[in-house]
């Protein structure tokens, strides 16, 4: 028994999983790699804000520097020189004094800084502003990115309902001219009719077959775009059997799917604008901070030891030093005034662009809503013709068919009413498709 369980284990990895709108939406949310490459651009921004906090602390740096000389660097005799009372004031009495020796070979010394801001000219503000701005930006691209897939995915999916409903009206046709070819082979061996007729059926079943073809191609291609899009692209899917219907629900009166409706109504290409002038402005105030003179105050401390001295050379000079000094500094940049104008007026047309921008997007954001309304709109009587056109092709097969069987209606008369009424069928339910696919993309645009 345990060897049959692992055997049939592959065979139910490999089973088609049916899913709704609603799990494709959900799947989608957990599994595409695009809404998990927005959700690590989050994460980054949220790094990049905590890097700038950091350079409210002080700055520290430490540095070590030392070397050994071949041969000595003090030879033979000679007179102490005045500058060696500027390593240490313990040997401002030993200068002008003669000597005979050889020594300092190597030396070392050691600093550690340790600089605190005071003044930047905003610099450090405006730049912790900024990634705090990067960072809405990343969440606003993310949500963007969600109602992009989500229109995709339920245009899709409906496209694909609408595939396998026409290959259901495809089946009834199949049976439909299966019925006529026996009829019109028991008409045949009655003598009542010619080989004409059967072949005209035949060929009005390879046609059907030859549509088979294109729509089974059409719904394979289809459903791989929707498991790559929704991330099961390693897995087989089908979607429920669902008839596109105006009464049936898209996933509620004008509520997401994804996030629960739109906080604000605010439209994020729109806020994503709004950031892009917020974010031009900033950057005027950067090149402004540059030219600001630069304030910082710290602690340098430091060791030095010079090495390869003799005992005698120990007693007058100290080979070890240890000290430490708090430093100010105050730095102005003098010749950046010269090109920092041309750089904050630069900015400053960059801000007039994005604002530009902005109220282009306002108008091209309306054109869209009231574009969408329209289609919805047009969807809507689109179903009423061709609901219309479809009870007129129902009538009109009856009416035939009965006529054909009584012997008034030719058999192409027949054939010619089948294929009016697959094509209303068809055009029925692509117009049902339709109004779902522009439903949900008129909620999209106007919440």
């Amino acid at each position: 028994m345990k060897h049959l369980l692992l055997a049939l284990l592959p065979l139910f990895a490999c089973a088609q999983q049916r899913l709704t709108l609603q799990q494709c939406l959900d799947s989608a949310l957990h599994h595409n790699r695009t809404l998990q490459n927005a959700a690590l651009a989050i994460e980054q921004a949220d790094l990049q804000v905590s890097e700038a906090r950091t350079k409210y602390y002080p700055q520290i740096s430490a540095n070590v520097m030392a070397f050994h000389a071949f041969d000595k660097m003090v030879k033979g005799d000679g007179v102490i020189p005045p500058e060696v009372a500027a390593i240490s004031p313990a040997l401002a009495d030993y200068v002008g004094q003669p000597y005979a020796v050889s020594e300092l070979n190597s030396a070392y010394t050691a600093t550690l800084t340790a600089m605190q801001p005071i003044y930047t000219g905003g610099q450090l503000r405006t730049a912790n502003r900024l990634a705090a701005l990067q960072r809405d930006v990343e969440e606003l691209k993310l949500h963007l990115q969600e109602h992009e897939l989500e229109q995709k995915i339920i245009e899709n999916y409906w496209q694909i309902a609408a595939v396998k409903y026409n290959l259901t009206t495809l089946d009834a046709a199949d049976r439909q001219v299966a019925e006529v070819q026996r009829q019109v082979e028991q008409f045949l061996n009655a003598g009542m009719c010619t080989d004409n007729d059967l072949l005209r059926v035949k060929l009005r079943q390879q046609e059907l077959a030859s549509q088979r073809l294109r729509l089974d191609n059409a719904k394979h291609v289809l459903l791989l775009l929707l498991a790559q899009q929704i991330g099961l692209a390693d897995r087989e899917i089908e979607i429920e059997e669902q008839t596109p219907s105006p009464s049936l629900p898209l996933y509620g009166e004008g509520v997401s799917p994804i996030e629960g409706g739109r906080k604000g109504g605010l439209r994020e290409e729109l806020s994503l604008a709004a950031k892009a002038v917020e974010a031009a402005k900033l950057q005027v105030k950067i090149e402004r901070a540059k030219l600001m003179p630069t304030v910082g105050v710290g602690l340098i401390g430091y060791n030095a030891g010079l090495g390869g001295l003799s005992s005698r050379a120990r007693s007058i000079v100290d080979d070890n030093m240890l000290n430490a000094m708090v430093a100010a500094t105050v730095s102005v940049p003098i010749s950046d005034w010269w090109g920092g104008s041309k750089a904050i007026k630069r900015r400053q047309l960059e801000v007039r662009r994005q604002q530009n921008n902005l109220l282009d997007l306002q108008e091209q954001i309306n054109v869209d809503i009231e574009s969408a309304r329209a289609d919805l709109s047009q969807a809507t009587k689109q179903i009423e013709i061709a609901q219309a056109s479809v009870d007129q092709a129902t009538e009109n097969l009856r009416i035939t068919t009965l006529q054909y069987h009584a012997g008034t209606a030719p058999l192409t008369d027949l054939l010619d009413a089948e294929t009016l009424h697959r094509q209303a069928q068809n055009s029925l339910n692509n117009a049902r498709a339709d109004y779902q696919r522009s439903r949900a993309v008129y909620l999209l645009k106007s919440r």
